[in-house]
């Protein structure tokens, strides 16, 4: 299959959306029925739903199910993520300098904000990132989450500064990243952040969410990182949908 599996999932529920197959206020089959449709895991059905929401096709509530909202994607554009390899050269123009590690088990409200097993046993490495050339302004604080199974990848990651964890765990663990979701929204600094940051206290920030997923649409690394304004911008390109 030249496509992942939850995207060729996406695309055929999308076109079913706009055919009216799933006619817009009608629920989509549950993640179960889902599933035995198309022949794969709750993870991939979790995944194509995750881009449909994305796009602004559906919603999703408790106890109802997922409602088809709209036969056209949010705004009539879809956006296009940097390549992964992309990622990976802006880690190497940076070094990362880690400020703790923590191990925990992942609880329900944490688990549903990044996308993530709840009960599940995790890491999260911490750390700021700097540019050799400026180090008294870093450029980011970063939490990156993963699976006690990948916890060797910690002393890696202190190994080897220039590199993402994501792209240390691709390669220790021989397994195989295959798309980046992000999500971006502003929000202020706190006071903690701020001093990390060697910013000031309540000014704007870009908060960027990234769901390392591999060719099944499961989430194997999450990083959540923090910009100050005036250290980062994020350029992405638009094309116009069909039609």
């Amino acid at each position: 299959m030249s496509e992942t599996r939850y995207a060729v999932v996406t695309k055929d529920l999308i076109e079913g959306i706009m055919s009216g197959r799933y006619p817009v206020g009608s629920l989509l089959p549950t993640e179960f029925e889902l599933c035995d449709l198309y022949g794969v895991s709750r993870h991939t059905v979790r995944a194509a739903i995750a881009q449909l929401q994305t796009q602004g096709f559906v919603s999703r509530r408790k106890r109802v199910g997922t409602r088809v909202e709209s036969a056209q994607p949010r705004g009539g554009y879809s956006q296009s993520l940097a390549t992964i390899s992309d990622l990976a050269h802006l880690a190497e123009t940076q070094v990362r300098d880690i400020q703790n590690v923590r191990h925990f088990v992942m609880d329900i409200a944490e688990a549903e904000r990044l996308g993530l097993v709840p009960g599940a046993h995790y890491f999260c490495v911490s750390s700021i990132r700097v540019d050799c050339e400026n180090a008294l302004s870093p450029l980011c604080w970063t939490d990156v989450y993963a699976q006690d199974t990948y916890d060797e990848v910690i002393d890696l990651a202190r190994e080897h500064p220039g590199e993402l964890i994501a792209t240390l765990i691709e390669q220790h663990f021989g397994r195989h990243i295959d798309v980046v979701d992000q999500q971006v929204r502003a929000v202020l600094l706190s006071a903690q952040m701020a001093r990390s940051l060697n910013a000031e206290a309540g000014t704007p920030g870009l908060k960027i969410l990234r769901q390392y997923r591999d060719e099944e649409g499961v989430v194997m690394v999450v990083s959540e990182t923090v910009h100050p304004d005036d250290r980062f911008t994020l350029v992405t390109q638009m094309r116009r949908g069909k039609g």
